[in-house]
């Protein structure tokens, strides 16, 4: 429970969402979000989080649906049309498509705020297999410089959420090679185990397989 998102002031009375706040490779806390993907249940949740936890960088690692099963329902209109999700109105400025990736820009406002709209970039990976890792590390790489040349992290921004289905394996990699990736540009080096070991303490097995570690290893060596 100690690393659990807590919704504050939910209109359902219900504190909870399938999200965990996920350290920094240098202990900050609040750096991540992995977070399960929107259940049509759980949209109006999904985005009250996005407001309550000032984000603006949305990472989403699995398509809708993939091998005939639903992984996470549409929760941004695809159209200028807005779509309201409880209190919060989302609307989509912009749509880039690229061939391993698609970066929308969608307005956030709440009702009863002023007026105030904050623009969130949502970042979907769209060329992960239907099991298993990628083949090849490269378009992840790139897929990562898109993000970090758009959104630049610092901490008045909000933590990066990132999720795949369950919020676990896609979600782990990307974050773990995010990470390490800072702690090789900052201090030179790299430790993957140990920051998978302290990570596993705020959201169990979000690493899961052998390969998935290897797919971890080959990146970083990019």
């Amino acid at each position: 429970d100690h690393s659990r998102v807590m919704l504050r002031g939910a209109g359902s009375g219900c504190d909870y969402i399938n999200a965990t706040y996920i350290k920094g490779f240098d202990g900050t806390p609040k750096t991540y979000i992995a977070a399960q993907g929107p259940l049509e249940s759980s949209c109006d949740d999904f985005w009250q989080m996005v407001w309550q936890e000032k984000c603006s960088v949305i990472v989403m690692l699995t398509g809708l649906i993939e091998g005939n099963e639903l992984k996470c329902h549409q929760y941004w209109p695809s159209t200028d049309q807005p779509a309201t999700y409880g209190v919060l109105t989302v609307s989509l400025k912009k749509k880039e498509e690229f061939s391993d990736y698609t970066v929308r820009s969608l307005l956030l406002s709440k009702q009863g705020t002023l007026k105030e709209v904050r623009l969130i970039h949502q970042y979907q990976f769209t060329s992960w297999p239907h099991r298993g890792v990628p083949q090849q590390t490269a378009a992840l790489l790139r897929f990562r410089k898109n993000i970090i040349n758009r959104s630049p992290h610092v901490p008045k921004s909000g933590p990066w959420i990132i999720h795949c289905s369950a919020g676990v394996g896609r979600t782990g990699i990307f974050l773990v090679i995010d990470a390490m990736l800072r702690q090789a540009k900052e201090k030179k080096v790299v430790d993957i185990y140990n920051y998978v070991y302290a990570i596993e303490e705020d959201r169990p097995y979000i690493i899961q397989t052998k390969d998935q570690y290897v797919f971890i290893h080959q990146t970083i060596l990019e």
